[in-house]
């Protein structure tokens, strides 16, 4: 199984002119070299889902679980059909020993437009909606065939958008483990009671802040506590953060 993930990540890496020489780099196994190399590439060019889910793949040739699961979840979010960054996940579930929740109906029902065309669906389809009702009232005249169709049109869209809208938030309001072995503390304090082991990688719900702290829920639907510097946001289309370490809240 990991002989052919690395084979599809490999021929597929070529096919991106934007890849050449960081995809080189990482044919020959300098994946330090393909890292430095992509990244360069996103600064001038872009962040973009091809560009980190091959940032991804390099950085989990690394070891850098954290790094690389953040790559390919940023990925799905600007591309949620990616087949590199669904591939990576999947190997990090299966082989990589990382948690990830199970997406609820509403995510995977998003999950088939990003979350701007599903913003850009239900503001239409809202105002248009909206136009419709208001502009006859407005003008003291009887409603038209055709406006009425638009209306029923638009209202359907709208209403077929709002679990869209819904589920690309709750998938947006995930979190990566970005050190290894951490606890979930039963309170939001240093010296909170260990009530639950977590991996590098791991992805968690969020859930409310206090005290330098973040509530999350792991995969298994456990609750509690971590800094917040023990974990990234998954929200953004940005490269992973630098995971230098922050100054403990008390």
């Amino acid at each position: 199984m990991k002989t052919f993930l690395s084979v599809f990540w490999l021929s597929l890496a070529p096919l991106f002119s934007w890849a050449d020489d960081g995809a080189a780099a990482y044919q020959r196994g300098d994946y330090a070299q393909a890292v430095e190399l992509w990244q360069s590439q996103a600064q001038q060019e872009g962040v973009h889902a091809d560009l980190l889910s091959a940032l991804g793949n390099a950085e989990w040739k690394l070891g850098r679980k954290g790094r690389a699961i953040l790559c390919w979840e940023r990925a799905l979010l600007l591309n949620p059909r990616d087949p590199v960054a669904l591939a990576g996940l999947h190997h990090a579930q299966g082989v990589g020993g990382t948690d990830r929740p199970l997406p609820t109906w509403t995510e995977t029902y998003a999950s088939f437009m990003t979350a701007d065309t599903w913003l850009l669906l239900g503001t239409l389809s809202f105002w248009v909606a909206v136009y419709c009702i208001v502009v006859p009232r407005l003008k003291r005249q009887p409603s038209t065939d055709l406006n009425e169709r638009i209306l029923l049109l638009s209202i359907t869209l709208l209403v077929l958008t709002i679990p869209g809208l819904w589920g690309a938030h709750t998938n947006a309001q995930r979190a990566v483990i970005k050190q290894g072995e951490i606890s979930l503390r039963l309170t939001p304090t240093k010296l909170g009671e260990p009530i639950q082991a977590t991996s590098e990688g791991d992805v968690v719900r969020t859930d409310r802040k206090f005290n330098g702290h973040v509530r999350v829920i792991t995969a298994e639907g456990k609750a509690g506590w971590v800094r917040a510097d023990e974990i990234e946001p998954i929200w953004g289309a940005g490269l992973p953060g630098t995971y230098s370490d922050a100054t403990s809240a008390p």
